[in-house]
């Protein structure tokens, strides 16, 4: 029930991080011509090569594309920075509580830096992505949750809320584990 941070097997140099136990859902996609974003910050907690990040699908609704954007974050002042890569999925029903994994190029992320990921949806469909539960006080310490919509472009940062999602990092080579 605790952020990880560890080498999957087999992958010595690949170190994964998040928070993956799943609890209530929050909507992403148009409900009746209002768009609905999610978001979450993190800390790299090592320097490496970003390869992918995995978001829960509780629920889908219709098929749709889901788009997760990677930006630089600034963690003092609650501000998205430059966008730093572009990842889209297809979503459908079959794909209803799953893993959906965004893969992305070669995005290098510096350790202890902040970066954060929004998932936006294009198309008729809506997907529910899994948040962490809420009887956990702030489960994924080094990030916050954030949503928004088209009406709250700037949407709203919450503490004690999070993604439920797995973050992997391919380790620089000077980057030596214990």
């Amino acid at each position: 029930m605790i952020t990880f941070t560890s080498p999957p097997k087999n992958r010595a140099s690949v170190i994964s991080f998040g928070f993956k136990e799943i609890g209530p859902y929050y909507w992403v996609g148009n409900c009746k011509s209002v768009d609905y974003y999610a978001g979450q910050t993190f800390r790299a907690p090592v320097q490496g090569i970003l390869r992918s990040i995995k978001l829960f699908s509780s629920v889908v609704s219709g098929s749709t594309d889901a788009i997760l954007s990677l930006f630089e974050f600034d963690e003092i002042n609650f501000a998205w920075k430059e966008k730093r890569a572009e990842a889209t999925k297809y979503i459908t029903k079959e794909q209803e509580s799953q893993w959906i994994e965004f893969d992305f190029p070669d995005v290098e992320v510096k350790e202890n830096s902040y970066y954060a990921f929004k998932l936006s949806c294009k198309g008729p469909g809506m997907m529910a992505i899994a948040e962490c539960p809420w009887n956990i006080t702030n489960p994924y310490a080094e990030g916050v949750e954030w949503v928004g919509s088209s009406f709250l472009k700037e949407g709203n940062f919450h503490k004690d809320f999070d993604l439920a999602f797995e973050g992997e990092i391919q380790a620089s080579p000077n980057v030596k584990f214990i």
